[in-house]
């Protein structure tokens, strides 16, 4: 049964390098540093998140902020067993999922989440496959009328002094395309401190860069 304070929020995108692991990171610490509850369940084939929890611990020490467990995908009933089980779980549950939409495990999660939050950055290949992922969420949500889930749509890495003019109009067709599926939110800005992102805080450089984006979605989904 589902609890009354329980987020399932699934971070997907099929391209791989958009940012997805970090900013799953990134929102849990941002999360845990507001007191919620949280966890991270990390589906990534390259489990960046549990391989980066395990460096983090010869830092910060065996005191965790929030817990980081590691499961494989492949099998739907597996899958869904698990997803049922993050349902009771009070707060914010976070899923690292796979940079694929291949995986026959993957559709109870998107089956099952609240919340999927989708970076892509500013460029035609992201640009292709998201609209390649937006296709496999509709045909879910077809085939799954349960499904009720929000899609916020990240815009990452995004350097506000750069982009041409045809650029600059290319940004804005994808954010009025992908806002006919979702929400787009406040982007995420570049920072090169992106690459040392830890699970256990949020670096000051990366609070102002992220700071916009996840206000805008933690509002969203607790109002």
């Amino acid at each position: 049964m589902k609890s009354k304070k329980n987020k399932i929020i699934v971070f997907a995108n099929q391209k791989g390098g958009v940012g997805k692991s970090t900013l799953c990171i990134l929102l849990a610490d941002y999360l845990a540093y507001w007191k919620k509850d949280v966890c991270i369940i990390d589906t990534d084939l390259q489990q960046s998140a549990t391989l980066q929890r395990e460096q983090d611990k010869q830092t910060f020490g065996e005191e965790e902020p929030y817990s980081i467990q590691s499961f494989e995908v492949s099998d739907p009933k597996t899958m869904q067993l698990l997803m049922e089980n993050a349902q009771s779980q009070d707060g914010f549950v976070l899923f690292d999922a796979p940079g694929t939409i291949k995986d026959d495990g993957l559709a109870p999660m998107f089956i099952y989440a609240d919340y999927i939050i989708c970076p892509f950055e500013y460029e035609s290949k992201s640009l292709f496959s998201t609209r390649t992922f937006i296709q496999v969420i509709n045909r879910l949500q077809q085939l799954n009328p349960q499904m009720n889930d929000q899609i916020f749509f990240v815009p990452n890495k995004v350097d506000a002094r750069m982009g041409t003019r045809e650029e600059l109009e290319l940004w804005k067709q994808m954010d009025a395309e992908f806002g006919k599926s979702g929400i787009v939110t406040p982007p995420v800005g570049y920072r090169a401190q992106m690459k040392r992102v830890n699970t256990y805080n949020v670096p000051l450089p990366l609070k102002h860069a992220v700071y916009g984006s996840f206000r805008f979605i933690v509002k969203s989904i607790l109002r």
